[in-house]
């Protein structure tokens, strides 16, 4: 596995995450929300974002002394505020490499050590099976599947859905 590290944004990754992140491979594993062309602008407007959180809730993946991925977890609210919805990226040339899965485990415990969040869940589209074995080598256990909930690329998409319990990883 090549060596990575999780660390804060800044502002000098801008260059690095508009290049990466403007990517139809990636955004097409995204929410919609996520721009797609990825340009400078919208990393800078990123970088501010995650600048203005009160709560570390995005690590960046470092490869080779640049940002490469990002991994974000989104609090839920009212009933569900000791939830939290995974979202990650990888830049491509660093797919299939064994980088996520660790990076995952990596800050999941670090954002557990520092939230009272119980249950981490996540969303995949039927079309991105690497991303199920992602989640499913870092310990999230598959709690269905929503047929046609997604509507991505002018079609509709399957999304499975997983979850990993704060009780059964520390």
């Amino acid at each position: 596995m090549k060596s990575f590290k999780l660390r804060n944004w800044n502002r000098a990754d801008v260059p690095a995450l508009a290049r990466h992140l403007n990517n139809k491979k990636i955004w097409d594993n995204c929410r919609d929300a996520l721009p797609y062309p990825y340009t400078e602008k919208d990393a800078e407007q990123f970088i501010s974002f995650v600048e203005g959180q009160s709560e570390q809730n995005n690590y960046c993946i470092e490869i080779n002394h640049e940002a490469a991925g990002n991994i974000s977890f989104i609090r839920g609210t009212d009933v569900e505020r000791y939830n939290a919805e995974l979202g990650y990226w990888l830049a491509e040339p660093y797919w299939n490499l064994g980088i996520m899965t660790e990076a995952l485990r990596q800050a999941i415990k670090d954002y557990l050590s520092h939230s009272d969040i119980v249950r981490i869940h996540a969303n995949v589209y039927e079309n991105n099976p690497a991303s199920i074995k992602v989640l499913e080598k870092a310990g999230f256990r598959k709690c269905g599947t929503l047929r046609k909930a997604c509507f991505k690329n002018c079609q509709f998409v399957d999304c499975h859905c997983y979850e990993l319990l704060r009780s059964n990883i520390i």
